[in-house]
């Protein structure tokens, strides 16, 4: 892992891949993606380059909760052949248990990855038939410069140009990933953000910013905006917010992108927040789909309630009664959740973590989204590490949540989530992993007492 950016040399690196997968002949290529908004995103876009390339295909999702030699047995066929490509996206790069299934193989293997590299293996090291690419190593950042979806679809366009038609599904996983407006991207995201708008396959708006709720009535978009999360709105009743809107002469039926100039202003100088930004329309689609923020929520509530669902999603131009409810439900049950957080004291505080045992107050199902949109929200004090949880019935131990902000990564770059339970399980034992802003572990109730009392030793 580098620090300084080297475009020249990841771009080297992906012309090298697309070269190699352009020359190679496959007849038949199999795509592993993540399940997550960002994962089908990929998914989508390396179909529709195989459907332009005329060439066989079959998809598969990995949801990370096997180890690759498990997941791998049912896929790779004994009989094995150079005319065959595996195309894995947005999967993370696990090479140490990857090379050496890969390394027997004689199919050819291109993983496109923007997560953090942790595996300590060198490029030299990779076997012939791997083409590695993932620009973590060149000194980006897969959470702020390019999102899976915005690498898988420069990988397809190098390949097909035309690929650009279905640019919109790279927005989608920009949305689902980034957690921003629009004019916060940078680097590869900008770029092809920018790309897309300019070619009018994307509308970029410029309004007030209630992410999750964008689509809906301002009275519903106060009341369920998760990105801002506004406290005194946010999970509050209907009387409550229709008589504040009332009150300053907002009609609380007016759609959150229909608001005036003057609505806007007055609005935040009576509710006392700032959420100007830009959005993104897709214009073939309708009501919520049309949305590209709410359109990959959405996609990530499915993808852990049906899959099958997500995937016919994206497929879709207008959004189906099953996941209307769904979305409603899960958007209602977080904006309580994030409010009662946000009323909550810390049941305990060190100098570097905050631990909130929220059982009996929080629905354990829903902990980790809530710990998730907490620590994006700052309700809690950035520089510190939030550990969301308590004790889980079924299993008889401690189950956290632990999440940190952007702001403390800034400040804290050798200390993610990741390192600190990767510490936690060297001394304390138990089960559980992350990447650099979200994670979770499960720990007997002894280990739990004594995280509480060590726990800035590990941060």
């Amino acid at each position: 892992m580098v620090n300084k950016l080297d475009k020249t040399k990841f771009l080297g690196v992906l012309n090298g891949a697309v070269d190699q997968f352009m020359d190679h002949s496959f007849t038949h290529v199999i795509n592993i993606s993540h399940n997550d908004a960002d994962g089908i995103s990929c998914l989508y876009i390396i179909q529709n380059l195989l459907y332009k390339m005329h060439l066989n295909y079959d998809y598969f999702i990995y949801n990370r909760s096997v180890s690759w030699e498990n997941y791998l047995k049912g896929i790779l066929s004994n009989r094995q052949t150079d005319k065959n490509a595996f195309i894995f996206t947005d999967v993370g790069s696990n090479l140490k248990d990857l090379i050496p299934i890969i390394k027997n193989r004689k199919e050819f293997f291109f993983i496109l990855d923007h997560h953090e590299v942790e595996d300590d293996l060198h490029i030299d090291d990779h076997p012939e038939n791997l083409f590695f690419i993932n620009p973590s190593i060149y000194g980006y950042d897969g959470l702020e410069h390019i999102a899976g979806a915005t690498l898988t679809y420069m990988f397809a366009r190098k390949i097909r140009p035309s690929i650009i038609k279905q640019g919109w599904l790279a927005v989608i996983g920009i949305a689902g990933d980034s957690l921003k407006s629009m004019d916060k991207l940078q680097s590869f995201n900008l770029e092809i953000y920018e790309e897309l708008v300019d070619e009018e396959l994307i509308l970029d708006k410029e309004g007030l910013i209630l992410f999750g709720s964008m689509h809906e009535s301002i009275k519903k978009g106060l009341q369920y905006s998760i990105l801002p999360f506004l406290k005194g709105f946010g999970g509050e009743s209907d009387q409550k917010i229709n008589s504040f809107l009332n009150n300053i002469t907002i009609n609380p039926k007016t759609k959150v992108i229909d608001l005036s100039n003057a609505e806007i202003k007055l609005l935040q100088n009576e509710a006392k927040f700032e959420s100007l930004g830009h959005y993104t329309l897709l214009p073939h689609k309708s009501g919520l789909l049309k949305f590209a923020f709410e359109h990959a929520l959405l996609l990530n509530i499915l993808c852990f309630k049906n899959i099958s669902a997500a995937l016919s999603m994206i497929q879709l131009k207008s959004i189906t009664r099953y996941a209307k409810s769904i979305y409603s439900e899960y958007i209602d049950n977080l904006a309580k959740n994030l409010r009662t957080l946000s009323i909550e004291t810390p049941h305990y505080e060190t100098e570097k973590a905050i631990f909130m045992e929220v059982k009996g107050k929080i629905p354990p199902s829903n902990w980790s989204d809530t710990a998730s949109f907490s620590a994006v929200n700052e309700l809690f004090d950035s520089n510190k590490i939030l550990f969301l949880g308590g004790p889980e019935k079924k299993s008889g131990t401690i189950k956290l949540s632990i999440r940190c902000s952007r702001n403390y990564l800034k400040k804290n770059k050798a200390s993610g989530v990741n390192i600190v339970i990767s510490r936690i399980k060297k001394e304390l034992g138990g089960v559980g992993g992350g990447h650099k802003l979200a994670g979770g572990i499960r720990l007997s109730k002894p280990s739990y007492n004594l995280l509480k009392k060590r726990i800035d030793e590990f941060i």
